[in-house]
């Protein structure tokens, strides 16, 4: 095992009040003493150049996956960037189609149109989620916290997914305002990745429900669908990279890798219930207050 940086000062200063023995051994004609003395200084000696040596080369390393992560990163970024830009202009053209600017559709044209549009929204979300994994991964990701109603905030959202979902979606939270220091814009990334996920697992009409129950110190948030549930093996395969939880081709489970790592950054945790045939209930944390400050206070 190796020792730190510390430790091997520590050893340092030991050694150096080992020579001082050792000379003062030597002063007095007691030679066995020196000697013996002199014999762990050297195993001493060897010893804190290893932990020398051990400790630059895990520098190395550390410094070499740190440039591979960011490498990493900003080839996502370009990648991403190279996607969305004609994924963008499909997207456009798909809509101007539907809307029918260009002139009246038949009843086929606007299912093909409409497949058109879907699949670039998919893909911009899916360029879009290996960007924020890649930066994940290079620890690009700061947090920015702000005193947040989440009430409003998960209002918002359901709205917004309720506008363009084929499930309802609706929004549990009675009661008083519930404010946290949380970063908005990865929280609110979590909750519509657990609506999506959920509005996903749902048949066309079925309902996800969002709700808020506030505790002493954290607020817990829950998503339920009704929908097929997950078998012990894809639960615990869940929160892997490009795991969904689901049959192949129903989504990537890169939005729940994010949505994990989204709340761990913020000092939560995230949960899933769920039953084969039952539906699923995925559930996360998050403290009410900054976390830096509650562990300051105790």
């Amino acid at each position: 095992m190796m020792m730190s940086r510390w430790a091997a000062c520590a050893l340092l200063v030991s050694v150096a009040a080992g020579i001082l023995a050792a000379v003062l051994a030597t002063i007095r004609l007691d030679w066995a003493m020196g000697l013996a003395t002199l014999t762990a200084l050297a195993a001493a000696w060897a010893t804190v150049w290893l932990v020398l040596k051990d400790h630059e080369r895990d520098r190395k390393r550390l410094e070499e996956v740190t440039e591979l992560s960011t490498r990493r990163a900003d080839q996502a970024s370009v990648l991403s960037h190279e996607l969305r830009t004609p994924l963008a202009v499909i997207q456009g053209a798909g809509e101007l189609l539907a809307e029918e600017r260009a002139g009246p559709l038949t009843e086929k044209q606007a299912v093909f149109v409409h497949r058109i549009v879907d699949n670039a929204v998919r893909m911009h979300n899916f360029s879009e989620q290996l960007l924020t994994r890649a930066r994940l991964e290079a620890g690009l990701v700061s947090i920015e916290r702000a005193w947040v109603d989440l009430r409003v905030l998960f209002r918002g959202v359901v709205e917004e997914l309720s506008e363009i979902s084929d499930v309802t979606v609706v929004l549990d939270a009675p009661g008083a305002p519930v404010s946290a220091f949380v970063d908005p814009q990865l929280t609110r990334q979590v909750i519509t990745n657990l609506v999506n996920n959920a509005a996903r697992s749902e048949s066309t009409g079925g309902r996800v429900e969002v709700r808020i129950v506030p505790g002493d110190d954290e607020v817990m948030i829950s998503v339920s669908d009704g929908g097929t549930g997950m078998s012990e093996t894809q639960r615990e395969r869940l929160f892997s990279r490009f795991s969904s939880g689901r049959p192949l081709g129903n989504g990537t489970g890169i939005g729940l890798f994010i949505s994990q790592q989204f709340v761990e950054l913020q000092g939560g945790r995230i949960h899933v219930d769920t039953i084969s045939g039952k539906g699923t209930t995925m559930m996360f944390t998050l403290p009410l207050a900054d976390p830096s400050r509650r562990r300051r206070r105790r």
